[in-house]
């Protein structure tokens, strides 16, 4: 690989999409590294976002790679739109390899992070500016798993948490999805995308009984629900500001939120923000045409962008 670093520019960010990010195969979605800080190590979980394009220019020539889904949504897949066959890869190097083999003769390689930009700050920056809740990871013993939601407490339950890991079941390499719903606590095993087999119970050290295997973990350690690093991010969440509708006129508490979740999303500045959650609580739907209300908040010839509409 050159130790050159090659300049990426990012194209287009494109799209978070729930069934993917968050869904069954959300590991295959998101890129894990480790950022050196002054006192630790940091873990950073980057988006593979559906239709994000960059471009990089190799050897005086752009190459243009776009992320698409393949293998059913199980796995990104990576077009290089400079390959005239449009193939589609299962790595952001190989899309790039390949075209720039083809078309140059030339064994030269470059790796798939760099080719997207994952080594970028800015780029990083841009692709998580609408992420809400990162999926991260947490180690027990030999086994890594993922949290992939952390759900809303309820009481001693945590309704909607999942998590997921990857073990043998039945001499199969198979995922493992747990999550708490309905009051109880399920584990799904999926063999490629058919699922083999579901177990439910009230807790998640009896429902791990039910699988026979990993006798030796506890299940809550299994869920990753006693992990420090799970406890430390729920208690971060529980304390973030939030506001509900009827606390619109609370000027205080409106200001907390909104520091907090948009205040880095909205570029205009003195926007009189506040004006349109006081309209949005007037009117008698929940449903609210943005673009109406935000076009008397900002300058007459202002040009709305996704920024906005995603905030």
């Amino acid at each position: 690989m050159p130790s050159k670093k090659q300049l990426v520019q990012l194209l287009a960010t494109g799209s978070l999409v729930s069934p993917l990010h968050y869904g069954i195969y959300v590991m295959n979605w998101w890129t894990f590294t480790n950022k050196k800080t002054l006192n630790k190590e940091k873990q950073i979980c980057i988006p593979i976002r559906l239709n994000m394009r960059v471009q990089l220019e190799l050897n005086r020539t752009k190459f243009i790679v776009r992320v698409v889904s393949a293998e059913d949504g199980i796995k990104p897949g990576y077009v290089c739109e400079s390959d005239i066959a449009t193939k589609i890869y299962l790595s952001a190097s190989e899309a790039i390899n390949k075209t720039y083999n083809n078309l140059f003769n030339n064994k030269t390689r470059y790796s798939g992070p760099s080719v997207l930009g994952f080594d970028d700050e800015n780029i990083i920056q841009e692709l998580l500016s609408d992420v809400l809740f990162y999926p991260f990871k947490i180690t027990v013993n030999k086994l890594s798993i993922l949290i992939i939601e952390l759900g809303y407490s309820n009481g001693n339950n945590m309704v909607g948490y999942r998590s997921s890991f990857m073990y043998k079941y039945q001499d199969k390499q198979s995922l493992f999805v747990q999550r708490i719903e309905d009051k109880k606590c399920h584990i799904e095993i999926f063999q490629q995308k058919e699922k083999i087999v579901h177990y439910s119970d009230i807790l998640p050290i009896e429902v791990w009984k039910k699988t026979g295997i990993l006798k030796n973990y506890n299940g809550n350690v299994l869920f990753g629900i006693e992990h420090p690093t799970t406890i430390d991010i729920l208690k971060n969440c529980e304390e973030l500001p939030i506001c509900s509708m009827n606390e619109c006129d609370n000027i205080e508490i409106m200001n907390q939120a909104f520091d907090c979740h948009l205040k880095r999303k909205i570029s205009v500045a003195h926007l009189n923000w506040h004006r349109f959650f006081i309209e949005w609580k007037k009117q008698e739907s929940n449903i609210i045409e943005l673009i109406v209300y935000f076009k008397p908040l900002y300058p007459s010839n202002y040009e709305f962008t996704d920024r906005e509409l995603c905030a």
